[in-house]
């Protein structure tokens, strides 16, 4: 979108709900991040000011400024200069991400007109109580659980897979709600959980019925949990190229723990059984190979700058993956059947596919249909490659 060249000036209009948690975040932090993120998003080359007015009554104690490390775009005064506002907000609005433009929308009053804490703060109450995925006004804090619940229900990727919208977002909500009535951050989200793909490749390894399901469910359990990373950053503004690097590298890695654990436990049951036992265990290791051979090519392949953008397919792929679909040859079945291929093959459906095998005493089937899928997008990367190379 064009930058709007009037935004320089924002007044916050503050009271004791600044102090009030949301999300993870006290209002006015929230708000104050809200005005950073679209000074960038606005190209601002100078800090945005941003006048906060308490309300009269309130004590000095009461009163306070952000000092958030990422706020690098705004610069903070409590003095009004009579001066006219390009935005004027409230702290008992909480603001969805990327809400700042829809409000530049909203009539603001002149200087002339108000020159009260009351009158900017009946301004703020005079805007239409909510906006879906933009703004709601908080009357009191009964009404902070529900603002919560609705905001973190779009919290959700283009990316999610049906399985994803339908069965996993709704769980790691719930999880993502606890979490951020503490101060944690997406990497050490992260970080804690990768222990339960290392567990389940070791449950596998034992090559039994038992395993193989409670192993699955394990990496089921993972895939549900690794989305409270992000959930977790688009609360909170933490958002960063080094969480996004790390949450795919755990991802590449589990997949590499199931294939070995897979391999090496059908190894052990067929040599259990008495039947020859390495080849499960050569498809494991080469699985394994082939996954991080795939990932590392996808995630050091750079856009070309004039590269075509897939609209409708777009959303649903993240962008190490579009190069493929468009290059490799698979939109000549068409783009229906590719984002049908495409939905089939997230990880999420993956993953539940790979439970429901394992429930009706299908492991192996698992590990063929990760090689085979692996091989075949190792295979169109490559033509992919060939094909903008010519």
């Amino acid at each position: 979108m064009p930058p709007i060249p009037s935004f320089r000036r924002v007044l916050i209009v503050a009271d004791e709900s600044a102090d009030w948690m949301v999300a993870g975040l006290r209002q006015l932090d929230r708000l104050a991040l809200s005005v950073d993120e679209f000074a960038v998003e606005n190209q601002e080359t100078a800090p945005v000011l941003v006048c906060i007015l308490w309300r009269p009554d309130l004590d000095q104690s009461q009163r306070w400024t952000p000092t958030q490390e990422r706020l690098t775009k705004v610069a903070f005064t409590t003095e009004c200069d009579g001066q006219p506002f390009d935005l004027v907000l409230g702290t008992r609005l909480f603001l969805y991400r990327k809400a700042a433009r829809q409000l530049l929308e909203e009539p603001v009053a002149s200087p002339g007109e108000i020159d009260s804490w009351e009158s900017y703060f009946h301004q703020v109450e005079s805007l239409p109580r909510s906006r879906e995925g933009a703004w709601e006004f908080i009357c009191d804090g009964s009404q902070i659980d529900e603002i919560e619940i609705r905001f973190l229900r779009g919290s959700g990727k283009s990316q999610d897979g049906f399985v994803s919208r339908y069965l996993n977002r709704p769980i790691s909500r719930v999880v993502t709600r606890l979490l951020l009535r503490f101060p944690t951050t997406p990497n050490a989200w992260t970080l804690f959980i990768f222990p339960l793909p290392i567990v389940a490749s070791l449950i596998l390894l034992s090559g039994d019925y038992w395993s193989y399901l409670w192993g699955l469910v394990l990496f089921h359990v993972f895939s549900v949990l690794d989305g409270c990373d992000g959930e977790i950053a688009r609360a909170k503004f933490l958002e960063s190229e080094r969480g996004r690097r790390l949450d795919d590298l755990f991802d590449v890695l589990s997949n590499i723990l199931l294939a070995l654990g897979l391999g090496l436990g059908l190894s052990r049951q067929t040599n259990l059984a008495g039947h020859p036992h390495w080849l499960y265990a050569i498809e494991g290791v080469v699985t394994a190979v082939l996954i991080a051979v795939n990932e590392f090519y996808l995630a050091t392949r750079k856009p070309q700058p004039n590269e075509v953008k897939l609209e409708p397919l777009g959303g649903a792929l993240y962008p190490r993956h579009r190069e493929l679909v468009e290059r490799s040859g698979i939109l000549f079945f068409g783009e229906r059947f590719a984002s049908w291929l495409i939905q089939l093959t997230k990880r999420d459906v993956a993953m539940l596919f790979f439970v429901f095998l394992a429930a009706i005493g299908m492991p192996s089937l698992i590990l063929h249909l990760l090689f085979v899928v692996t091989a075949i997008s190792l295979v169109l990367a490559f033509r992919a490659h060939s094909t903008r190379s010519t």
